[in-house]
């Protein structure tokens, strides 16, 4: 009689731990979207409470950016364990100390990047809002719209998005051509000149 169990099979192993993922995939969903909704409250609170003691907007940046992505590694590890996958976490925790090993041998643009962001939300000459010419050559001039642990984003005078690593801003010299509260005024007086343009054709009629 022909035995068709996997019993003995060497595939029977590959199969239980399907079927173990399979059993546990509600659970890691469920785990995803509740993790998904904390991660998306906790960035809130940290970036309303830097706000609240008036921490710079871009130091802001970098640090909900930074707390996210450490928040998001977590829910990842969670995930693989809840599906059955230890073994992965095991090497995937290898693989953070090697990374982490490599950061600190200075092998990483990683961490440039995000040093070089705290340099630059801690500079009071680089702020969000200001317009500057930064970059490499030819430079990029704009409004600073973001800076995050990575990148920073400027807004040129065309509406197009330049988005540059925060050490390529930072290393280089960097020309600060209005601030922020100067900007606000040229965009209200520019606002309220259309608005008079608009507005004398009809009062002529009138």
């Amino acid at each position: 009689m022909i035995d068709f169990s996997f019993a003995n099979s060497p595939f029977a192993h590959t199969f239980d731990g399907v079927k173990t993922v399979a059993n546990n995939l509600p659970q890691t969903a469920f785990n995803a979207i509740i993790g998904w909704i904390a991660i998306r409250i906790t960035v809130w609170i940290v970036r309303k409470f830097f706000k609240l003691i008036r921490v710079p907007a871009a130091l802001r940046g970098v640090i909900g950016s930074i707390v996210e992505t450490f928040l998001w590694l977590l829910l990842i590890i969670n995930l693989l364990q809840t599906l059955g996958f230890s073994g992965i976490i095991y090497f995937f925790s290898g693989s953070i100390a090697a990374i982490g090993l490599a950061m600190a041998a200075g092998g990483s643009t990683l961490i440039s990047d995000i040093v070089a962001g705290i340099f630059l939300a801690r500079d009071g000459d680089f702020n969000v809002g200001d317009e500057i010419k930064a970059g490499e050559e030819p430079a990029i001039q704009g409004i600073i719209e973001r800076l995050d642990a990575r990148r920073v984003r400027i807004r040129d005078s065309k509406g197009i998005l330049h988005v540059l690593p925060n050490s390529v801003v930072e290393r280089k010299a960097w020309t600060v051509l209005r601030r922020r509260s100067q900007v606000s005024a040229d965009a209200r007086s520019k606002a309220a000149k259309l608005s008079a343009k608009i507005s004398k054709p009809v009062a002529s009629k009138v």
